[in-house]
């Protein structure tokens, strides 16, 4: 009688509890996380001349700014010019969620990413070098003053100033609650987005020359070949890893592993964590900047004008593409789009910018059997032919035995 009680009460609680909604299915599949081979030229775009630095992105245009004074967009999916504006710009332009900026020598212009066209123009006080950062806080920028404020992407209002004890030698990094800038003396500040406070001040044994934000930590290559991962919360180094050479762009990265470049032509995986090597890898040629990182594939171009991938899991080659010239930042990846295959993006030294991308159909592999089911084993005989039955006719009766196929 007790475990009936029991069984009754549970029942009754079971019922008494709503119903879950089944889980919802996409019924999109999910797309390859990588690149297949052989890739082909897309698109191919000739600018007027070679470019200032690295261009500018956002979901569909490319900006480029150009030596003879010329600021281009370029559509990332036609690779057509949209739009091509007299700017002489002394830094790479900054684009990011609708807003594009360019600095002018000590002045920063918003310009609307559509035409072109001057929202605001700012005096910055003193010239500026270096790439300026489009984060939540607003337009960061560093200045030979030497400074670094942050600007409201509304009308240009100077929200914060810092003075900084020497000339910064990093373009500023920042996660969603600070910004990140490297000195001349090996100082390395981490400051409070919102309010500009230094937060912490980290002294390290050479200059930085790259900083990344990581997570927990800020990764930081020093011109003494170290790359250092200093914790974001107080600025202590956690670890540091002797590169080889100055590292060579951002630091690529996934949930365990960072991916770095240095000039010392090697690329290599490290845990970030502790900083542990995962592996290695020897380049034939000088890389010209970070790796990028699509699903489990590193591209990489090097000075000797081609682009390289290798398996992020083991550093493995995974397929060489020739460029038109040596490329001058990271690759671009547009990601899977619908129908459309990943696409890459990049941007030479004479100033060819080009689109590269396998073709629309994936290599054709073999079918898995479906989940819970039993793939049949059809009888593959060509002389296979189903046994003779008597023909009913009219229905019901049978053929008269003389029309019957003779058995032998």
């Amino acid at each position: 009688m007790v475990l009936l009680a029991l069984w009754i009460a549970s029942a009754a609680v079971a019922a008494a509890q709503p119903a879950r909604p089944p889980a919802a299915r996409s019924k999109t599949p999910a797309a390859p996380s990588a690149f297949w081979f052989p890739l082909r030229t897309i698109w191919t775009q000739p600018l007027a001349g070679p470019p200032v630095g690295p261009p500018a992105f956002d979901a569909g245009c490319a900006y480029v700014a150009l030596r003879d004074g010329g600021l281009t967009a370029v559509s990332l999916t036609t690779g057509g010019v949209l739009w091509t504006r007299s700017l002489r710009l002394t830094a790479p332009p900054a684009a990011a969620g609708g807003v594009l900026v360019a600095v002018t020598g000590a002045a920063l212009s918003n310009l609307d990413p559509g035409t072109g066209a001057t929202r605001w123009r700012v005096d910055l006080g003193a010239a500026a070098t270096l790439t300026p950062l489009i984060s939540p806080a607003g337009i960061t920028v560093v200045t030979s003053r030497p400074e670094v404020l942050v600007l409201r992407t509304v009308d240009g209002a100077v929200a914060w100033r810092l003075p900084l004890a020497a000339p910064a030698t990093t373009a500023p990094a920042a996660d969603a609650d600070h910004v990140y800038v490297g000195l001349a003396d090996g100082t390395l500040l981490g400051i409070t987005a919102a309010t500009g406070a230094v937060r912490w001040t980290r002294m390290l044994p050479a200059a930085p020359v790259r900083v990344t934000a990581a997570g927990a930590h800020l990764l930081a290559g020093a011109d003494d070949d170290f790359l250092y991962a200093v914790v974001i919360g107080s600025g202590r180094v956690a670890w540091r890893w002797r590169a080889g050479g100055d590292v060579a762009g951002a630091v690529a990265l996934d949930i365990r592993h960072a991916y770095v470049t240095s000039l010392a032509n090697s690329l290599f995986s490290l845990g970030r964590k502790a900083g542990d090597l995962k592996w290695e890898r020897r380049l034939p040629s000088r890389p010209v900047s970070g790796p990028a990182l699509y699903g489990d594939t590193l591209l990489l171009g090097t000075i000797a004008a081609d682009l390289r991938f290798f398996a992020a899991s083991s550093g493995a080659p995974a397929g060489t593409f020739e460029l038109p010239g040596p490329p001058i930042h990271a690759p671009h990846v547009l990601p899977w789009n619908g129908p459309t295959p990943p696409r890459i993006v990049l941007l030479t030294a004479g100033g060819v910018l080009l689109s590269l991308g396998p073709d629309v159909e994936p290599p054709l592999v073999p079918l898995d059997p479906m989940p819970g089911r039993s793939v049949p084993k059809w009888d593959t005989r060509i002389d296979f032919e189903p046994p003779l039955v008597p023909m009913l006719y009219p229905p019901g009766r049978l053929l008269p035995p003389e029309v019957l196929p003779i058995r032998r």
